[in-house]
């Protein structure tokens, strides 16, 4: 039910119709309920109409929102906020949609906000900013990769100085009598297979 709000919220701040998600549960035993939800939902959809289209948006725009709704709830704060808010509803034991709804919206909203303005600002910081971080990351990330093979270089060295195990006894296998048995199998089919 959390995150059927926090999606509903988050729909809304970018400007889609949030009647256009619907998370339900039925289970195995429950046919009718979920023909009744399928079909109903089958239904609103198609009252709404082409996402986008209902809510005035064009396609390249609609994308643009689209993405930043994803990043918005893949957003650390926004996830951390969340995880804590589910936390405190498990802790209330209060499990009405109404309720756990109006805690999600109470609660998220502010870091649903600053997660959408925080990626407009960074588009709007976009370009050349953009670019030039790009070109610094790779070096680091050169460097990086460079530190953690000289850090698995000498991990290898320090295992190769230690002292080796005493050897045991070889294991005797049936690796030999299962061989045998295949080929006793496979002449038999043989056999069978040429009698008829």
């Amino acid at each position: 039910m959390g995150m059927n709000a926090l999606v509903f919220n988050v729909l809304k701040e970018i400007g889609i119709n949030p009647d256009r998600f619907s998370l339900q549960w039925a289970s195995a035993a429950e046919a009718p309920r979920f023909v009744k939800l399928i079909t109903e939902f089958t239904g609103k959809i198609k009252e709404l109409g082409p996402l986008g289209v209902s809510e005035g948006i064009a396609p390249d725009e609609l994308q643009a929102k689209l993405e930043k709704g994803l990043a918005a709830v893949s957003s650390r704060k926004v996830r951390m906020v969340y995880g804590n808010t589910a936390k405190a509803i498990r802790k209330e034991g209060i499990f009405t949609q109404k309720y756990i709804s109006g805690v999600i919206e109470e609660k998220l909203s502010k870091a649903i906000v600053g997660a959408l303005s925080a990626d407009a600002e960074e588009e709007a910081k976009a370009g050349p900013v953009k670019q030039a971080a790009q070109a610094k990351e790779s070096p680091a990330a050169e460097k990086a990769s460079e530190a953690e093979a000289a850090a698995k270089q000498k991990k290898a060295v320090a295992s190769k100085k230690a002292p080796p195990k005493k050897a045991s006894a070889p294991k005797k296998t049936a690796a030999p009598k299962v061989a045998a048995s295949k080929k006793k199998v496979a002449a038999k089919k043989k056999k069978a297979a040429a009698k008829k």
